[in-house]
């Protein structure tokens, strides 16, 4: 505790008034900073006692009846909905964009809800000051006035699930109870609330362990590091608000000079005062505006952070005490409210929300009076009212009731709402101040939609068509203007229907306006789905090719039948009976060539594998398919019969040799035995055989010398010459073998398979005869290739006739249906084949909104034959009501539009023969006047006047913005709900890019912004231009003469004006700077003006400052107070590092990371040995990365990515010298903070007396020392014990070590 408090404290002064939870708040800060601690808390438990005592006496109750609606709150709705009909109304008389009145409709209601609070109040405080919910929330009890807001006043806007604000209030309160719709729109926000309560939690405990992790070895471990910087305090102002006064940030601090008062150069406070309350309100009064202090951000104390640097530990109230772990602290201080903060604010859908605009208001009821010389610029504002820009700062003359003058400073930039003599009220907006701040701004699109069909009308109307990359043609408007829709019934078209009418003439009710036929291409029978009505008919179908066999009969396959899977024969009615199985199912659809049935046949069936070999045919390799080749002549199959075993096993297992003799059933390896007798071929690699191969044959000794020439394998008929040679009978293959003692041959025999050409007899009928394109025929197909080995030890098919489906050359995409025909006894049937042509009879060939009015009618008969082109069905559009055909417009080849204007759409006015003020094609709005005392009660065009009556043709304006692009030409017609223009704009960008959780975790994490702004290179005078293609070109100029230029696309935002003086890397465009470029700059125009260390520390200040600034800025965006020095901290941890760029002559590497310090120090050393210097460059690091290159493994292993840290770790022979909490955790030892500290401490002070008092006799010591520990147990050294061990001569080369050592010397 503070020796001020063993003083008398001043005598408690008496307050006589409500204690809510402000005063509260003030009456325990009171106590804390007079009484201390233990007072305060004893203070604390009386005050809870107090209130419970009154709470139980009281017995508060709380009932439906304590919720009291405002009366005002009727009123106050009638009033906004007023204001919003007016504004409706504007939209619809085209005087403000869809945007605009959105904006408007917006703000409109936040201004009722906010006005709505405060009559809640008011009404609780004036009527029922002892209400119970009104305790509740104004002692903070439970609850607060947001949530009081929703159960007696309105609910307000709510998002949808995009987070667009809904332009429909939630208007009744709980208390009330919601309707349905409302109760629909609530549940956006409270699923929305959920997930993101779920997900904040997770963000911000990960974020507070990455503090943790990154700041964990910050201890206050000396008094004062003596540092000769500090930094400049002020107030926190962001948007012309004040985040946060001077006063509280020179809380806790200590002065890094000595302060005098500006009036009398009196001493206010001295170097290294820490500040109190009273003295922090003290300097503000004197009327100082920045106060230098000290930081952590500027301590000279290595791996730590001194008393005098941190100030106060804000828990107690004084300096802070040695040993505190103040990086914990500022870790959990930054990550605690991280839950408080909205993961997602709503985007407000608007272009500028009004909160981000300081507003003017009349200080009387009087009138503005406006100079002749007055320069301004006229703009519209976000609601689509009028007003003018300011060019130049004016004093502006304002005369109140009694004609006296006042003059208002209205600065450059201004926005004025009234024009010359125009008369104000009091607090009424005469003008907004626009910010200069950092308003981050984003280009969106709002679709424009008509809503009523009709024509296309441009009024003043400029447009401008542009080709982008793609070759698109898109119009634009650069000025804006209106866009009328005059209405009218508007009927979609498609291009292939047939128009029943004519442009200029009159339809009655119901009358055929067109018709869409659906017709035959190629003609047939008709068939129709019987069950099926008329009206309800989608598709129907006709046949236009049919083929059936008259002599073959389907028969169900009792064997291979189930009830799922139906089997069937084909059955021809000859002498043999013949048999196919079928492969097809009635309803399934085949192509040309495609398998119908299979022949059942076992002639061509073989034992085993073998060769297949061709012998006069030929083969149609063109229609090759899965099914084999189809076999053109007559000839053989030559088939040469071996057995394969697929074996993959070691070659020791095998139980046969390569060219030996096996008989049938012999094993060959265990458990597989061989089906046929024969020679063993064995194929082998690498030790595995992969297949044995059994031919059979017989050996054949050639005794003769053998003939080079002839090349085997051979087949040798029994018909040539030398086939007597061989003794065998039969067709033979002599291949060469393989025998342990030379090539021998292999006589092997051969089987041979003759190909009839018989022909299956088909009787085959056609439905039409002359129409035949289709038919069925057989085929034979050999499955093998010729000269193919098939591998198996089964036998295989090697021919197989087919029925298949062929088609005419002039038809060859043709598919066919499978149809089993039932016969007279309904058990067997007949085979059909039948080319169908399916038409869709469309309902919604009209479109879906026409699709009540429109009726089809079929115009033929079941089975009924008809032509190729015949009509078969026709859909009718009927007209809704009856009209007058206005337009008939193709849009593009495959639409046609069609207009009619009905009794609705033309309205006749009386004028009672007076002169009408408008002429015949205007343009009238409702309210406009027509003629004398005459208002128009629609909008629309003149089209006729005569000398009685005029006639309007109604429409709706729609106003477009400059920049929109249009989706519709002059004349078009469109439908309700058709998109008319992409309106875009600008709007402040709220949610997770500007404030909450991610911003927090960028700025930490010092990440690249999406989209950051352009910075200024050097510091200098603005001069703006604009290039040939409409760019901006920013030109800086500096004092030297010297000057940049920047070229700015149309998507950038400058927010720098001609003529600005500007600073080094200050914002040129909206957006957030880029952090690493920042330090670029700085970094770069320092180190040409001062030495290396010298700009680094600068470079890092700047930015360091402006990372503190952002953080601050987000919490204080949430109302979340965090005191400057815990994100000191953190930064100081970010922003310690630089990277090597040249070794010189040290052992450094470039690209290394180092301290600044360190590499000072080193540079240092190199300047004493007249060695090169190393040069380097600062680098900001997120704390990710930061917590990963920290000096210390076994901390940053137990953080992420421990495989990788501790193998680097291994590999370069780091070692960790226990400074921090995590690695002594760790290891299992005392952590070097708190009550760990001073055990550390005294070590080391023990060792400096020691030192002192045995200078002369140290020597000696040393060496009595050094026998006695030979034989000390293995200890665990950290730099403390090492430093002051006597075994140990400079332990490690660490150079805050070498430094001490050196200092400890001068002073012995």
């Amino acid at each position: 505790m503070k020796e001020k408090y063993l003083f008398i404290p001043p005598k408690p002064k008496f307050t006589n008034k409500t204690i809510d939870k402000k005063e509260l708040k003030k009456l325990m800060a009171w106590a804390f900073s007079n009484y201390g601690t233990g007072r305060a808390s004893y203070l604390a438990d009386k005050l809870k006692d107090l209130g419970f005592h009154y709470a139980t006496q009281a017995g508060l109750s709380l009932s439906v009846e304590d919720l009291r609606v405002p009366p005002t709150k009727r009123e106050l709705l009638k009033r906004t909905n007023k204001e919003i009909k007016l504004t409706q109304l504007k939209y619809e008389r085209g005087e403000i964009t869809t945007v605009e009145r959105f904006q408007k409709v917006i703000d409109t209601w936040n201004n009722a809800s906010e006005e709505l609070k405060d009559e809640v109040i008011k009404y609780f405080k004036e009527t029922d000051p002892l209400n119970t919910i009104y305790i509740m929330a104004f002692s903070g009890a439970r609850g607060n006035i947001s949530q009081v807001r929703q159960l007696v006043g309105m609910r307000g806007l709510m998002a949808d699930p995009q987070g667009q604000i809904i332009d429909l209030p939630i208007k009744s309160n709980f208390r009330e109870g919601l309707t349905v719709t409302e109760y629909i729109i609530s549940s956006y926000g409270a699923r929305k609330g959920l997930v993101d309560t779920a997900l904040r939690t997770a963000d911000s405990g990960y974020l507070t362990r990455r503090l943790v992790d990154v700041a964990q070895d910050i201890i206050i471990r000396e008094i004062d590091c003596d540092t000769n910087r500090g930094i400049l305090l002020k107030d926190m102002v962001s948007n012309n608000q004040t985040l946060i006064p001077l006063q509280n940030r020179l809380l806790g601090r200590v002065l890094f000079e000595t302060l005098h008062s500006p009036d009398s150069a009196n001493v206010i406070a001295h170097i290294n005062q820490d500040l109190d309350h009273n003295t922090a309100e003290f300097i503000v009064n004197a009327g100082i505006k920045s106060v230098i202090v000290r930081s952590p951000l500027t301590c000279e104390s290595s791996r730590s952070v001194c008393q005098f640097c941190y100030g106060w530990n804000l828990a107690h109230g004084s300096l802070v005490d040695l040993g505190e772990a103040v990086g914990i602290i500022a870790a959990q201080s930054i990550g605690e409210p991280g839950t408080q903060l909205t993961m997602r604010t709503f985007h407000t859908g608007g272009v500028f929300t009004g909160e981000l605009a300081e507003q003017i208001k009349a200080p009387f009821d009087g009138v503005l009076r406006i100079p002749q010389s007055f320069r301004t610029r006229l703009i519209r504002t976000r609601h689509g009212e009028e007003a003018f820009v300011l060019e130049e700062s004016y004093k502006l003359d304002l005369y109140d009731q009694q004609y006296n003058k006042h003059k208002i400073e209205f600065k450059q930039g201004t926005i004025l709402f009234l024009n010359d003599n125009e008369q104000f009220k009091k607090s009424q907006i005469i003008g907004e101040l626009s910010t200069k701040g950092n308003v981050v701004t984003e280009r969106v699109t709002k679709d424009l939609n008509s809503e009523n069909s009709g024509e296309v009308c441009f009024s003043n109307l400029y447009i401008e068509e542009k080709i982008d990359r793609q070759g698109n043609a898109i119009t634009n408007t650069p000025k804006g203007g209106c866009l009328w829709i005059l209405s009218g019934e508007v009927y979609n078209l498609p291009s292939y229907a047939e128009i029943k009418i004519q442009e200029k003439e009159f339809v009655a009710k119901n009358e055929v306006l067109a018709t869409s036929k659906v017709i035959s291409d190629y003609g047939g029978v008709v068939r129709l789905n019987q069950t099926s009505q008329t009206n309800n008919l989608t598709e129907l179908q006709i046949v236009t090719s049919s083929v059936y066999l008259e002599n073959a009969t389907i028969l169900l396959n009792e064997q291979h039948s189930n009830n799922s899977d139906p089997s069937y024969l084909l059955e021809i009615n000859d002498h043999r009976k013949t048999q196919f199985n079928m492969l097809c199912s009635p309803g399934n659809k085949i192509v040309n060539s495609q398998i119908i049935a299979e022949l059942i046949d076992s002639n061509y069936q073989t034992s085993t594998g073998g060769i297949v070999k061709y012998d006069g045919f030929e083969v149609n390799k063109k229609n090759k398919s899965k099914k084999g080749y189809e076999i053109i002549g007559q000839g053989s199959l030559l088939w040469i019969p071996e057995e394969t075993h697929e074996i993959n096993k070691d070659i020791s297992l095998l139980l046969v040799d390569e060219g030996e003799f096996i008989n049938s059933g012999t094993e060959i390896v265990k458990e597989l035995y061989s089906l046929s007798e024969g020679y063993v071929q064995i194929i082998q690699e690498n030790e595995i055989v992969k297949e044995v191969i059994i031919k059979p044959g017989t050996k054949f000794f050639n005794t003769k010398e053998t003939d080079n020439t002839i090349e085997y394998p051979r087949i040798i008929r029994d018909t040539e010459t030398e086939h007597y040679q061989y003794q065998t009978e039969g067709t033979i293959y002599v291949e060469k073998f393989q025998s342990k003692n030379q090539d021998e041959l292999l006589i092997r025999p051969v089987i041979e398979f003759k190909i009839d050409n018989e022909e299956i007899e088909l009787s085959q009928n056609y439905i039409t005869k002359d129409n035949n394109s289709i038919a069925i025929k057989t085929t034979k197909r050999v499955l093998f290739k010729d000269g193919q080995r098939v591998k198996s030890k089964y036998g295989v098919d090697l021919l197989k006739t087919y029925l298949v489906m062929s088609v005419g050359v002039d038809q060859p995409h043709l598919s066919a249906d499978v149809e089993f025909i039932a016969n007279n006894d309904n058990s067997t049937y007949k085979l059909q084949l039948s080319v169908l042509e399916t038409l869709q009879i469309k309902q919604d060939d009209f479109g879906e909104a026409n699709q009540a009015s429109t009726f089809t009618s079929l115009c033929v008969e079941n089975n009924q034959l008809i032509e190729a082109g015949s009509t078969v069905a026709e859909t009718h559009l009927l007209a809704d009501s009856e009209g007058f055909v206005q337009n008939i417009s193709k849009t593009n080849q495959s639409t046609c539009k069609l207009l009619i204007l009905t009794q609705n759409d033309e309205k006749i006015v009386n004028i009672y023969r007076q002169t009408p003020q408008v002429s015949q094609g205007d343009f009238i709005r409702s309210g406009d006047q027509i003629a004398n005392g005459i208002i128009a009660q629609t909008s629309g065009q003149v089209v006729e006047i005569n000398k009685e009556t005029l006639k309007i043709r109604a429409g709706n304006p729609y106003l477009v913005s400059s920049n929109a692009i249009l989706q519709v030409k002059n004349g078009a017609l469109v439908e309700r709900g058709d998109t008319l223009a992409i309106l875009v704009f600008e709007r402040s960008k709220t949610g997770d890019i500007v404030q909450g959780l991610p911003r927090i975790e960028e700025i930490l994490e010092a990440r690249k912004p999406k989209e950051p702004c352009r910075l200024a290179q050097r510091p200098g005078k603005v001069t703006l231009s604009y290039d040939s293609e409409d760019n901006k070109c920013v030109r800086i100029l500096s004092s030297n003469g010297e000057y940049n230029e920047y070229i700015m696309n149309g998507i950038q935002k400058v927010i720098v004006s001609n003529g600005d003086n500007i600073i080094l890397a200050e914002s040129l465009t909206d957006g957030a700077p880029n952090p690493h470029e920042m330090l670029g700059l700085f970094f770069n125009f320092y180190k040409e003006r001062m030495d290396l260390y010298e700009a680094a520390k600068l470079a890092l200040q700047k930015v360091q400052t402006y990372l503190v600034n952002e953080v601050q800025n987000v919490y204080q965006s949430q109302n979340v107070d965090i005191s400057d020095k815990h994100i000191e901290v953190i930064v100081r941890q970010m922003t310690s590092k630089v990277r090597v760029e040249d070794g010189g002559d040290t052992t450094l590497l470039p690209g290394e990371l180092v301290e600044l310090q360190q590499i000072e120090n080193i540079n240092e050393a190199m300047t004493l040995t007249k060695g090169f210097p190393a040069r380097y460059s600062p680098v900001l690091l997120g704390i990710t990365k930061s917590s990963l290159n920290t000096d210390s493994f076994i901390s940053a292993a137990s953080f992420q990515e421990t495989t990788r840290v501790l193998t680097e770790a291994a590999i370069e022979g780091k070692a960790d010298w226990l400074r921090g909490l995590k690695e002594n955790v760790i290891i299992g030892r005392l952590i070097p903070a708190g009550t760990g500290f001073n055990s550390y401490n005294d070590i080391s002070k023990n060792f400096v007396l020691e030192k002192k008092n045995q200078i002369t006799d140290s020597y000696g010591e040393n060496q009595k020392n050094s026998n006695e520990e030979h034989n000390i147990e293995d200890i665990i050294l950290d730099d403390n014990i090492a430093r002051n061990y006597p075994l140990i001569e400079n332990p490690i080369n660490n150079f805050d070590t070498i430094e001490k050592n050196l200092n400890l010397s001068k002073e012995i």
